[in-house]
C-alpha cells in the first residue's frame, strides 16, 4: 500500500498551532488560504516540507473540521487514482464513509478509521498538479494509493505492466491538461499536445497546435469562470506501437457566485496519445455528452 502523503490536526486557533508546531518541532509552513466548502467557511495550511505533510484546518461548528470539543488528529490522507472505485473497496473494508465532498463538486472523501479514532481522506489525484503549484512546488510527484482485491470477486482487467505504466504515464498528462484549465493557467497545457494535434472544445473541432493555442488563451482569460473537471471510469488500450487510447467519463463542475460548485456537464471522452521520446502527447481528444439531449 502506497504511503500517505499527509496528517491533518483539526484545531480551534490555526495561526496560534502553526507557532506552537514551529517554535516545537521547527515546521516550516506555507502562506495560509481561505476556502469554502457549501455553507462552511475555512482556513487551511500545509507544511512546506514533504511528504508528508503536515496540514492543519480550522473549521466552524457543524463543519467536517469542527473543533469546539479541542484540538485533534482528524486524518491521514491518500491520493486516489479511481476516487469510486477506492470509496467503494474502502466501505466493503468497514471504513464507512464519514463525510463525502462530491455533492460539493470537491472530488475526496473521508472514512472513519473507529479502532484508531481518526479519519482516512481519500483525494482524486487529478488534484495533485494544483496541490503542488499551491504548497509544495519543489516536491516531486506523489504516488496515488494501490489497494490490492479484497477477494477473487474483484473483475478488473490485470493489465501487463508495460501497458500499465504506460496508461499511468498518459492519464497523468491528461490530469495535468485538466488541472491548467482549473487553475487557471490554461495556456501552461500547450506543450502536452503533438505539434499535429486536434481538439474537440465547445462542439468546434480545432486542428493544430496554433489553433488550440487561441483556445487555450480564450480560456485562461476567462478569470470569472471557476471549474473543477473530474474524470472516472477510465479505460486504456494501445491503437498502436506508439499509440496509446484513453476512454473516460469526465465530470465538469462549474462554481457558482454563491462558492458552491455544480455539475454543468457529464461527457464521454476518448484521448489518443502518441510518444515523443520517453513522453506521451495528446494527439486527439474527442468528447460528447452521455446522455443525448
Amino acid at each position: 500500500m502506497t504511503g500517505f502523503y499527509h496528517v491533518c490536526f483539526v484545531v480551534p486557533a490555526l495561526k496560534t498551532a502553526m507557532e506552537e508546531l514551529h517554535r516545537g518541532l521547527g515546521v516550516k509552513w506555507s502562506t495560509p488560504s481561505s476556502g469554502q466548502l457549501g455553507e462552511w467557511e475555512y482556513e487551511i495550511v500545509f507544511s512546506r516540507e514533504g511528504p508528508p505533510f503536515f496540514e492543519l484546518i480550522e473549521g466552524p461548528p457543524g463543519s467536517p473540521w469542527d473543533a469546539t470539543a479541542g484540538p485533534r488528529c482528524d486524518h491521514i490522507g491518500y491520493w486516489s487514482r479511481d476516487l469510486s472505485h477506492d470509496k467503494e473497496e474502502f466501505a466493503e473494508r468497514g471504513l464507512a464513509v464519514d463525510f463525502d465532498a462530491s455533492p460539493f463538486g470537491r472530488p475526496f472523501a473521508y472514512h472513519r478509521l473507529d479502532s484508531v479514532g481518526i479519519r482516512v481522506e481519500l483525494v482524486d489525484e487529478s488534484l495533485q498538479a494544483g496541490f503542488l503549484e499551491t504548497w509544495a512546488p519543489t516536491s516531486p510527484d506523489m504516488a496515488p494509493l494501490e489497494l490490492n482485491p479484497p477477494d477473487s470477486r474483484m473483475t478488473r482487467m490485470v493489465e501487463p505492466a508495460t501497458h500499465a505504466s504506460d496508461a499511468a504515464q498518459c492519464r497523468a498528462v491528461l490530469i495535468r491538461f485538466l488541472a491548467a484549465i482549473d487553475h487557471g493557467r490554461a495556456t501552461d497545457a500547450l506543450n502536452l499536445f503533438t505539434e499535429d494535434a486536434s481538439l474537440t472544445a465547445r462542439g468546434e473541432k480545432l486542428q493544430g497546435r496554433e489553433a488550440i493555442s487561441r483556445f487555450l488563451g480564450q480560456r485562461e482569460a476567462e478569470t470569472d469562470r471557476q471549474t473543477t473537471h473530474v474524470i472516472a471510469n477510465e479505460t486504456a488500450g494501445p491503437a498502436g506501437d506508439q499509440r496509446l487510447e484513453l476512454r473516460a467519463t469526465l465530470i465538469l463542475y462549474v462554481r457558482e457566485p454563491t462558492g458552491g460548485y455544480v455539475v454543468e456537464r457529464i461527457l464521454d471522452t476518448i484521448q489518443t496519445f502518441l510518444r515523443t521520446g520517453s513522453d506521451w502527447r495528446i494527439h486527439d481528444r474527442q468528447l460528447w455528452p452521455v446522455h443525448d439531449q
